[in-house]
């Protein structure tokens, strides 16, 4: 297709911050629009936590007005090219983003958060105005972005520079959703006319979520299978109906994997790198991580990992039960990594108290870690309650690292369930979320684990995974053509 100019807008991206999955979308996807000939700017806020020095952020001409609430402010505009063929450009403001956090303070979320990202929505359209970027396609991304695209069909609806753009909005996890009492509407000066049910009010609060959808040309989100499933009343979180009503521009697209960064004939994180026709190296990673954790150094034993935030999204209650049962009954270890909820964290701290030599924690995160994790670990566990896409089962798959998933979202549609009679697929998935569900996946990979005549054949299949960003890439590039080709109504 045709050389697009492409604004993607984003509240984190690795490798400048990172909370979640997110980060590495916003990483790997503009790279990859970019490697195909398109010219991408990202945008996003320049937290405290930016290194300006580090990334080598620069000033892009002098201080940027942006219009809010009753007044105005001011931010500056700095520029990265950290990232291979993108420009990212940097919305500063100390008030509003010179902070530990990023969306809270560890504990709840920041209470003028309504206000800091309206802020954010506008000064990109203001940014996008003083750089002289016009571009074809404005690609949003969950709730912090989510005004955009009413933004640019309102107040800028006049402008020279969005006159023939067209807005993507990216659903990422549709549990968050920005909702926020009714009168913060005040910060975006949409007016009081924008309070409506085909705009921002959600009961008797609003919802930018809910104005992205309805107002975007076209809705996208990472997986297939989430696509299906957000337009029911159990994954929609009471967005479903909205859903529904916009099916026809609603796209599920899998998110990618950047296997420059994943990869295990090539990770310089891990101790050790192998292939599938090499697999030597993967046994000292594991003994290597084994030895890390305080573990018993024995390759024989199964090593089992997660690398999640301990939520109840995530399924790690049922984990941890699950992990409880099955030390009765079976020999295995464990590694997590990972922060979250207190009470996942005590309830695994007790679980390594009574089996010091079996279980392994790591509170926090650490890329170098993760990758370290990935490489040593026999199986993988994944039992999420929904999961959008999910990144570390492609991950486990293509390090030979067998994962155990419950079918939902993008799980169920990148894991193929193994098939003794055939020989066929590359993990094991289960669909009740219970501990006894989750526990019988589990037996079922470790009975695998020790036929290894089987076990080799589902390593290989699993290692023969790949879903690169160009694929996703080329089904982005469909979305917006056909948005950019459409009609107006």
């Amino acid at each position: 297709m045709k050389r697009l100019k492409i604004a993607f807008v984003a509240s984190e991206a690795h490798p400048f911050v990172k909370t979640g999955g997110l980060a590495d979308v916003a990483y790997s996807l503009p790279k990859s629009l970019a490697e195909a000939g398109h010219e991408v700017v990202l945008f996003l806020p320049r937290y405290y936590k930016v290194d300006r020095v580090r990334f080598e952020c620069v000033p892009v001409g002098g201080p940027l007005g942006v219009p809010l609430g009753c007044t105005e402010k001011w931010c500056g505009v700095l520029m990265s090219r950290a990232i291979p063929g993108v420009r990212t450009i940097f919305i500063e403001h100390d008030s509003y983003f010179g902070r530990d956090g990023l969306y809270d303070d560890g504990y709840s979320a920041f209470s003028d958060n309504a206000e800091r990202f309206t802020f954010f929505n506008r000064a990109v359209l203001q940014a996008c105005m003083a750089l002289g970027f016009d571009p074809d396609i404005i690609h949003c991304n969950d709730w912090q972005t989510a005004l955009i695209p009413i933004y640019i069909k309102t107040l800028y609806r006049f402008s020279r520079f969005f006159k023939k753009t067209k807005s993507v909005m990216t659903i990422h996890n549709i549990g968050y959703q920005g909702v926020f009492d009714k009168n913060e509407i005040h910060w975006s000066q949409l007016g009081w006319e924008s309070y409506n049910e085909d705009c921002l009010k959600f009961y008797d609060m609003i919802n930018f979520m809910k104005g992205g959808i309805l107002w975007s040309d076209a809705i996208t989100t990472v997986s297939e299978k989430y696509a299906v499933e957000i337009q029911t009343p159990e994954f929609g979180y009471d967005l479903s109906g909205i859903l529904l009503k916009r099916k026809k521009q609603l796209f599920g697209i899998t998110n990618g994997v950047d296997y420059g960064c994943w990869d295990p004939a090539t990770d310089e994180m891990i101790p050790v790198k192998y292939s599938s026709s090499k697999m030597h190296g993967k046994v000292l990673c594991k003994e290597y991580l084994q030895f890390e954790f305080g573990l018993k150094v024995n390759p024989d034993i199964p090593l089992m990992a997660t690398v999640s935030r301990l939520t109840h999204q995530k399924g790690i209650d049922v984990l941890v039960q699950s992990l409880s049962d099955l030390a009765l009954r079976t020999d295995f270890q464990f590694v997590i990594l990972g922060t979250g909820d207190q009470h996942l964290i005590d309830a695994f701290n007790v679980l390594k108290g009574s089996y010091p030599d079996r279980i392994g924690v790591y509170w926090g995160y650490s890329n170098p870690l993760a990758h370290k994790i990935e490489a040593a670990a026999d199986i993988y566990l994944m039992p999420s309650r929904y999961e959008p896409c999910g990144l570390n089962q492609m991950y486990s798959l293509h390090y030979g690292t067998i994962p155990v998933v419950r079918a939902t979202g993008g799980l169920d549609d990148t894991v193929v369930q193994w098939n003794g009679e055939s020989k066929t697929g590359t993990g094991f998935k289960f669909t009740d979320i219970d501990r006894d569900a989750l526990s019988h996946s589990v037996l079922d990979a470790l009975n695998l684990y020790a036929d290894r005549p089987d076990w080799e054949i589902i390593r290989k299949n699993a290692m023969k995974f790949r879903l690169p960003w160009e694929t996703a890439v080329a089904e982005y590039e469909k979305v917006y053509s056909s948005i950019i080709s459409a009609i107006p109504c």
